[in-house]
């Protein structure tokens, strides 16, 4: 588990984990194939049942330091908050157990904060994923360089697909992600359109520095039934798109979510009603297709 020194590096990059020691290694060689090690490795175990432990507790180099970091399964965003909590690191990346770096991400990173790191409005830079033959996972940025909030970028130019972001330690510090009492899933976005509506900007940069392949069983494969049993994660989800810096016909969009959500949720229509701080004229005018639409997302996944 030793290797540099954590302190003064630039870059924590921080895995949660679940089950997963059958991958991790992968993510591990990338690691030890980076030319630049300002890193340290923060390998967060969200309780894993597997080998996770027994195999982290192998890894040992010395070209950078690795801290294994255990707690009880609740799911990725609180892992993220229990590791976090811990960087000291200027610059966090998630990276995902399942997934790996190309060789110069490290690099790219170190090179391309020195350019932006003075800036208090800058939060962080946002690269492509690349799917394994180097394709761009989702849509690619209308330049090769876009300064601007995730809001305006990602959300109302309506770029999909995941990116790989590299954000503030001391941002990430201040816009925890919010936990729900029995749930495991909330967006990451969550976090992402705080940070957007306090006035923090990206920088979006057309390269791509991680590469990813989506696995059955992962987050992203269990869609839309694992959320609707992560009800209050789903609705908040929806809620943080439900602001002024989004497009109208976005907010129609996820007030819909919002509503079709709320009836997996153990909390009353008026609760449902109350929450939602402005739109509430939406939030009537689109009630009945939001219980219809919950009503065809119960009988789909038998919920």
């Amino acid at each position: 588990m030793k290797g540099g020194d954590a302190l003064n590096k630039t870059v924590a990059v921080i895995t949660p984990t679940y089950n997963r020691a059958h991958l991790l290694s992968e993510l591990y060689d990338s690691l030890l194939n980076q030319s630049c090690f300002d890193f340290v490795w923060y390998i967060v175990d969200d309780g894993s049942t597997d080998n996770t432990e027994e195999l982290c507790r192998g890894f040992k180099t010395d070209k950078f330091r690795i801290e294994y970091l255990r707690k009880e399964n609740g799911g990725k965003h609180t892992a993220l908050n229990v590791g976090i909590a811990r960087i000291e690191a200027p610059l966090t990346f998630i990276v995902d157990s399942d997934d790996s770096l190309t060789p110069d991400a490290i690099y790219t990173i170190v090179r391309d904060w020195d350019g932006f790191k003075d800036d208090p409005e800058i939060a962080g830079i946002s690269y492509y994923k690349l799917h394994k033959d180097g394709r761009v996972v989702g849509d690619e940025y209308p330049g090769a360089e876009i300064i601007g909030t995730y809001l305006d970028v990602r959300v109302n130019q309506n770029i999909m697909g995941d990116k790989a972001e590299v954000y503030r330690t001391d941002v990430l510090k201040t816009f925890k992600f919010p936990v729900f009492e029995g749930e495991r899933f909330l967006s990451e976005a969550v976090v992402w359109s705080a940070i957007s509506r306090a006035g923090y900007k990206l920088v979006y940069l057309s390269k791509g520095i991680y590469v990813c392949e989506y696995l059955n069983g992962g987050l992203t494969a269990s869609g839309r039934k694992y959320r609707l049993q992560n009800p209050f994660g789903t609705m908040e989800h929806a809620k943080a798109f439900l602001c002024n810096e989004v497009k109208l016909i976005l907010r129609a969009k996820y007030m819909l979510l919002y509503i079709a959500t709320s009836f997996f949720a153990p909390v009353s229509l008026r609760e449902t009603f109350e929450k939602i701080d402005n739109l509430k004229w939406l939030y009537v005018l689109e009630f009945i297709p939001g219980w219809l639409l919950s009503k065809y997302w119960k009988r789909k996944f038998k919920l």
